[in-house]
């Protein structure tokens, strides 16, 4: 239907302007400048280019994206009208410009040609004035995307489209987070514009004190280059326990396995079970900490070894999370939480391989649970089909005969297996009763706890050790202290 050509006025000064644009400039064309605030449209004009200026759009719109939509509706609309325009932006076509990016995608879809022209950055005017080479790592943010989740302390940062002092406020305390409020940053406004043009280092808390921010401000964030400031990186997590499991790291790392670290995961989840029942913050953040040390081993054991890496285990784990969730990530609603378990439990079981469901009753009882809590589930399970005890006095009597055939085992075989069934026993007791055995175990260990240490303190009071007094002794100190 019409041609779009894109061009890019340079990154400020006429000495910037390409010559290429100012030639399309000149042939004719109905243009349309995104914006009269650059520097070269007083010499667009003394050239006698006329253009017509799409400022309106930021007055009408309430929000960016309605003006970047708008503007791009607009001049598909114009191209089908005139038949080819030309369409200028401030620096380079494909430098932050979303008006543009619009255009590329939708234009075509419409019957447009879209042509793209010359243009100059800012940003080789800023990296020469800075001192930066990119090829060391660059990040190019706009001050909207400035958050916790896309920053790279690591990289060289610039920050574009930061336009206003409320702007500056919200992207120095994004930035605090990271690195710090004394962190120092470099602000440049107007680069390439001669006199104009200011280059200003100073701490990140003094941002948003500036009195002369505008759309042609742009802020530099140098990277971390410490080890210690960047700790709280995921990254560097895993380049320390890389470091670690290396051939002169720690000789315990190194000889690692899956199945040698198995008892630590369980530990340390259940430490994290144990802060968040205290209600300690301090505990629960060291806790997680613990946790999130076996993922990553495991993780760096997997790339060793060649089956997996932590990149496997988050992309499984987010597909996951967005394959469960079709009421946020997709058009599923789910009103409460229990239909959101309910879709939950019907997205995994469709997950599953035909054929994977064997067809036992009790197949559908995971393993992978605290063995306590699988014997419950085991025993509910059971009892919706009828096999189950009359009554607590039926368990009772259970109980009675498991610890009989225990007292009489005689191998260390057969006491594991009685014991065994004499706490599967206790449990269905403990069903019955409605309490939960592993609640009821942690109050018993707590209540040991207390008399034991009630015990050491009496002794201490006497100025005794274990050693020194008999067994009888210590029952009349374990008695005082149930008191």
């Amino acid at each position: 239907m019409g041609v779009i050509h894109i061009v890019g006025l340079g990154g400020g000064s006429v000495n910037s302007l390409p010559y290429g644009t100012l030639r399309l400039l000149k042939h004719g064309h109905p243009t349309y400048l995104r914006t009269v605030q650059h520097p070269v449209t007083s010499f667009l004009e003394d050239e006698g280019i006329t253009y017509t200026a799409l400022d309106s759009f930021y007055e009408t719109a309430s929000s960016f994206a309605e003006v970047y939509e708008s503007m791009a509706g607009y001049l598909m609309e114009e191209a089908a009208s005139h038949g080819e325009i030309v369409f200028a932006v401030p620096g380079h076509p494909a430098m932050a410009e979303r008006t543009v990016g619009i255009l590329a995608e939708r234009a075509p879809l419409a019957g447009h040609h879209v042509v793209f022209g010359p243009g100059q950055s800012f940003l080789d005017d800023m990296m020469l004035r800075i001192g930066i080479d990119p090829v060391e790592g660059l990040l190019l943010l706009d001050a909207d995307d400035v958050d916790g989740d896309l920053l790279r302390p690591v990289l060289h940062t610039i920050v574009v489209q930061m336009y206003s002092t409320a702007k500056a406020m919200d992207v120095k305390a994004a930035l605090a987070e990271i690195y710090g409020d004394a962190h120092e940053v470099v602000v440049a406004r107007g680069v390439g514009l001669g006199d104009a043009e200011s280059i200003r280092r100073l701490p990140l808390y003094e941002l948003d004190r500036l009195g002369d921010i505008d759309h042609l401000t742009s802020l530099y964030v140098p990277p971390l280059r410490e080890r210690s400031q960047r700790l709280g990186e995921w990254s560097e997590l895993l380049q320390i326990v890389s470091t670690l499991r290396s051939p002169d790291g720690c000789p315990w790392d190194i000889v690692q396995t899956h199945q040698s670290l198995r008892p630590y995961v369980i530990e340390e989840a259940y430490e994290v079970a144990e802060a968040i029942d205290n209600d300690d913050m301090d505990a629960l953040v060291d806790e997680l900490g613990d946790l999130l040390l076996q993922v990553a081993l495991h993780s760096q054991i997997g790339r060793d070894e060649g089956y997996f890496t932590v990149r496997d285990v988050t992309r499984a784990l987010s597909e996951k999370l967005i394959r469960r969730h079709p009421h946020v990530f997709g058009e599923a609603v789910a009103v409460d939480a229990e239909a959101v378990k309910a879709n939950w439990q019907r997205i995994k079981s469709a997950e599953k391989p035909p054929g994977s469901e064997r067809p036992f009753l009790l197949d559908r009882i995971k393993r992978a649970q605290p063995p306590l809590q699988e014997s419950i589930a085991l025993q509910t399970e059971a009892a919706t089909v009828g096999f189950d005890w009359p009554d607590q006095k039926a368990v009772f009597a259970k109980i009675t005969e498991e610890m009989t055939e225990l007292e009489h085992a005689e191998s260390v075989e057969e006491q594991r297996e009685e014991l065994g069934d004499l706490l599967f026993s206790v449990v269905n007791l403990a069903r019955r009763l409605d309490i939960d055995p592993e609640a009821a175990c942690r109050m018993a260990n707590d209540k040991f706890r207390r008399r034991f240490g009630e015990v050491e303190r009496q002794l201490e009071k006497r100025s005794l050790a274990f050693s020194d007094v008999s067994l009888d002794i210590l029952e009349e100190f374990w008695q005082n202290a149930k008191e």
